[in-house]
């Protein structure tokens, strides 16, 4: 059964240690609270209201998020979204078409296929992209487990991109505050591979360090790091010692071998995305 979220149709899942919140539309995790921490939410929610990005039209609703090929997936976008079948931007034919930022997956409207208090399976096709993605997400303790498949509809065998592109926000998100940890090897500029360097460490108009969110204002980057695949699992935490709270991912290092870091620090929003991927 649907309940609603920042008025918007959601499905929630909710025991003794967890409350997980799961949008309809684009299957966004805007939710993962552990309850004895505070009913502190560490996934991003923007200051500003959202819609569902299938009711996104440019005429009314550019003025308050854009009318760029990152507007529709910026009216909808919350927490944790999966970026399938590319990260990044789509092409300029792509855009004119209707394709968003980061994929069809966070455009669509999600159905539910079962769900308990604790678990669910939700299902959506990708009219233009030709695909069928099921993802299930099931509560144990104080762990989230999530199992996604693709099938591919059409008759033509393509490579995807396939990103879990979580971003952490206020208030677990602070200068000084939150430290990061990942098993994370070589490092470069996004869109300049020239520049390479070693995590935690980190570039956008000068080095950084990345095992931290950083108090510089104004600041913008995206780097991409090597996940070390020697090991079967590939991580990130995010701990804030202030709030008492520690929040993180495993994955399969072999899946995902990349981890792209998105840092916003300015005055329309403060993010730290942590985004693993395969690409």
């Amino acid at each position: 059964m649907l309940t609603l979220f920042q008025n918007r149709p959601a499905w929630r899942l909710e025991t003794s240690e967890l409350r997980v919140t799961i949008m309809q539309c684009g299957a966004h995790v805007a939710e993962t609270v552990l309850k004895r921490a505070g009913g502190i939410n560490p996934l991003w929610i923007p200051d500003q209201p959202t819609i569902d990005s299938d009711q996104f039209d440019p005429g009314r609703d550019g003025g308050r998020y854009g009318d760029d090929a990152e507007a529709r997936l910026i009216s909808g976008l919350l927490g944790h979204n999966l970026c399938l079948p590319f990260w990044g931007p789509p092409s300029a034919s792509e855009f004119a078409a209707g394709m968003t930022f980061h994929g069809e997956t966070n455009i669509v409207r999600w159905q539910e296929v079962s769900h308990t208090p604790s678990s669910l399976t939700i299902e959506a096709t990708l009219p233009n992209s030709g695909i069928r993605v099921e993802r299930s997400i099931v509560c144990r303790g104080p762990v989230v487990f999530y199992e996604t498949t693709a099938e591919n509809l059409t008759s033509w065998d393509r490579p995807l991109a396939w990103c879990e592109h979580v971003t952490v926000g206020p208030p677990f998100l602070a200068a000084r505050d939150t430290r990061f940890y990942a098993s994370l090897l070589n490092g470069f500029r996004t869109g300049d591979s020239a520049t390479q360097f070693l995590w935690p460490q980190g570039c956008s108009e000068s080095p950084c360090d990345l095992s931290f969110f950083g108090s510089a204002h104004d600041s913008e980057l995206v780097n991409s790091f090597t996940v070390n695949t020697n090991d079967k699992l590939g991580y990130f935490v995010a701990c804030n010692a202030r709030v008492g709270l520690l929040f993180g991912y495993a994955f399969a290092s072999s899946e995902f071998p990349w981890l792209n870091i998105w840092e916003s620090n300015n005055q329309k929003r403060r993010t730290r995305g942590m985004e693993f991927s395969n690409t």
